[in-house]
């Protein structure tokens, strides 16, 4: 049954599709983030649903008419050098064959964010598409959410619609991405208008927002109370209600107190024990990606940790061996996969999506377009919590981020024709 209503919706967004290419976008992001080849039991596991929505909307790009406000932007041509960057390292790859698995998925998700600016072309493509990635990552946390009210959670433990230990199965980027949806939520809590009654749509983006946050919380990982963190902060600092987030801050830092355990607390606080194995495992590792790129300044390709062998001496006098352990960080996965050259194409994109978002967010508009403002703040909130949960987790080649940098130029291109037509 449920794969059949899975592949009732697939067929239903190629249907519309064909009278909206923008829909093909929006299933793709559904595809992405809510994987039901992974959920359903059958039917639509055995259909290539990625490759079909990016074939359409591929050709659906020719048939887009044309915008003189839909500029090629700096950050698209290095995303698609980055692809292409990312292509080429198979020529040197280390584990050849378990680099080709990853690239297969990996370029995919750069690459297709380079065609997402061109069907982003209103405030409701804008909308939509936060809606889409809204909806589609809540579905993983509203099941972790309740059982982690029923049981507590814990670490490890496979509470959400994914049970294998990948993608949004995985606890610390399921933590990260749910924390991720939350000024999403709060964008659309204040300025949506795609469903009208909002009697019920604010209340429901609401239990959204909790459920994100029980999520983070109850997977015990690590990187959810950090995200978490960076979140209240950001909402403290940069809003202009500051008073009334730093409230919501306390009092929810207080119920936190109430529902979490002592085994959570204690994994909690193993953030700076400098002598506990998994986190001094990820510093070995980073020493150990300077130490191979010092060697190969192009790196080694995807999955070029599995060779990796180092010892790192502990405060308390012990040795750590660590041997095949995976970078959990974007930055040093980029930087020991793709090099030199792919740090750099890749921290500029980080760069100008920054930089973007920071600009529209600034930018003077009249009283009908202030929506923009706090898409590109709401927004910025959440690539920064991207940069800094990222840090800690292996996600650097996952689609989060390209649909971000992705909507940085789509609201770059709208705000254009904003200021043009005011």
């Amino acid at each position: 049954m449920r794969g059949i209503l899975l592949m009732s919706v697939f067929l239903a967004i190629l249907a519309m599709g064909f009278q909206a290419p923008f829909i093909l976008v929006l299933g793709y992001v559904w595809v992405d983030i809510f994987t039901p080849q992974h959920i359903a039991y059958s039917i639509i596991r055995s259909v290539p649903v990625s490759l079909i929505l990016g074939l359409c909307v591929f050709l659906s790009l020719f048939r887009m008419p044309k915008d003189e406000d839909i500029r090629l932007r700096a950050a698209t041509v290095i995303t698609a050098m980055f692809g292409v960057w990312m292509t080429m390292t198979l020529m040197w790859a280390e584990v050849p064959d378990a680099a080709m698995r990853k690239w297969d998925w990996a370029v995919k998700a750069v690459l297709f964010s380079c065609l997402i600016p061109y069907f982003l072309r209103s405030r409701t493509h804008i909308e939509a598409m936060l809606w889409t990635l809204v909806v589609s990552g809540i579905a993983h946390c509203i099941p972790f959410g309740i059982k982690v009210l029923v049981s507590g959670g814990g670490y490890g433990k496979p509470l959400g619609l994914i049970m294998g230990n990948a993608g949004l199965g995985e606890g610390s980027t399921l933590a990260m991405f749910a924390v991720m949806l939350v000024p999403m939520c709060l964008y659309l809590y204040k300025w949506q208008t795609l469903l009208p009654d909002a009697k019920w749509v604010r209340p429901m983006l609401i239990f959204f927002i909790v459920m994100a946050l029980l999520t983070a919380i109850g997977t015990y990982a690590r990187t959810g109370l950090i995200s978490i963190g960076v979140l209240g902060l950001l909402l403290i600092l940069r809003s202009r209600h500051k008073v009334a987030y730093l409230v919501i801050v306390l009092v929810a830092g207080f119920l936190l107190s109430l529902i979490t355990s002592d085994e959570w607390a204690g994994r909690m606080g193993t953030i700076g024990d400098d002598t506990e194995n998994s986190a001094m495992g990820r510093v070995a590792v980073w020493f150990w990606t300077l130490e191979y790129i010092a060697t190969h300044p192009l790196g080694g390709s995807f999955e070029v940790y599995r060779i990796n062998q180092t010892a790192l001496e502990l405060s308390d006098g012990s040795v750590l061996m660590v041997a095949g352990k995976a970078f959990h960080s974007i930055y040093f996965e980029v930087l020991g996969e793709t090099g030199i050259p792919g740090i750099v194409m890749y921290l500029l994109i980080v760069l100008l999506t920054r930089n973007a978002f920071a600009r529209v967010a600034s930018m003077k508009t009249g009283p009908d377009d202030v929506w923009i403002n706090d898409a590109a703040r709401y927004l910025l909130f959440t690539l920064y919590i991207f940069l800094v949960g990222g840090a800690f987790i292996g996600i650097g080649f996952q689609s989060y981020f390209y649909y971000l940098a992705a909507l940085a130029v789509g609201i770059l291109n709208i705000s254009g024709k904003l200021l043009r037509t005011a």
